[in-house]
């Protein structure tokens, strides 16, 4: 089987399965552990696939972290409203650890009226808006960015982060079922849960559209948080489920 039939049978078999391992795909493929190496590293670098440690997924629309500016464009209203709720959590000279997330980065304009605030983060638009603010004490993390993604991750950034304690953390997730918050990048739930381990009050802003979605990273547990901002009722299901773990506000 030539590198081309190969790589369009492992897309075939990943269409029919959500993960599998890279050495169950070498018995399916009858082919050696070098081999299917180059066809994994040139299928990842088309952006078909992910690998993470000894397996691989089938990049779709449910797992791929989207460029920033395609973001920022979802569920605008809903996300301003979620940043209202959130800002009543402020107060004067406080420390905040704010995410790459474009929800998080709603509150930003609410920061406005607080003095003295530490504001620690790894998204660069962030950084961007509160560079302006003068009653903004400023941390900005370097690390990996990704194209379009606005984001600082890898292992310096979460170094970065753990220099830091924080009263508060407002923070997002690609989704959320009833048993816990998701990524669609590793990297991204690594930063994300080293901030939730240095700040005080961990705050999860999340849409409507985002629940009843899993997804391939595990982000936390809700026993590791302490509330969840949305815009709308979750279901009667969600709020039984994780309403005795952590405070859920719409």
């Amino acid at each position: 089987m030539v590198s081309l039939e190969r790589m369009s049978r492992i897309i075939d078999i990943l269409s029919k399965r959500k993960i599998i391992a890279t050495a169950q795909l070498e018995e399916l493929l009858y082919c050696s552990t070098s081999t299917l190496r180059r066809d994994l590293i040139e299928l990842e670098k088309e952006g078909k696939i992910i690998r993470s440690h000894g397996e691989v997924m089938l990049i779709t629309t449910n797992n791929v972290e989207y460029v920033y500016s395609a973001r920022a464009r979802e569920e605008e209203k809903s996300k301003q409203q979620i940043a209202e709720i959130a800002s009543t959590f402020i107060t004067h000279n406080q420390s905040i650890f704010i995410d790459s997330s474009t929800t998080a980065a709603m509150l930003i304009p609410h920061l406005a009226p607080f003095q003295n605030l530490r504001v620690i983060t790894n998204g660069i638009e962030a950084a961007r808006q509160l560079n302006n603010f003068e009653n903004v004490t400023l941390f900005l993390s370097g690390g990996h960015i990704g194209c379009g993604t606005n984001s600082a991750l890898g292992d310096f950034a979460a170094n970065f982060i753990n220099n830091f304690h924080a009263d508060l953390l407002f923070f997002s997730c690609r989704g959320l079922d009833r048993y816990a918050a998701y990524e669609a990048n590793h990297n991204q739930a690594h930063i994300k849960r080293e901030m939730i381990a240095n700040s005080d009050k961990a705050i999860l802003l999340a849409d409507h559209s985002k629940f009843n979605t899993s997804h391939y990273f595990k982000l936390s547990n809700y026993s590791s948080l302490d509330c969840i901002i949305t815009d709308q009722p979750p279901v009667e299901s969600f709020q039984n489920a994780v309403g005795s773990q952590c405070e859920i506000l719409w």
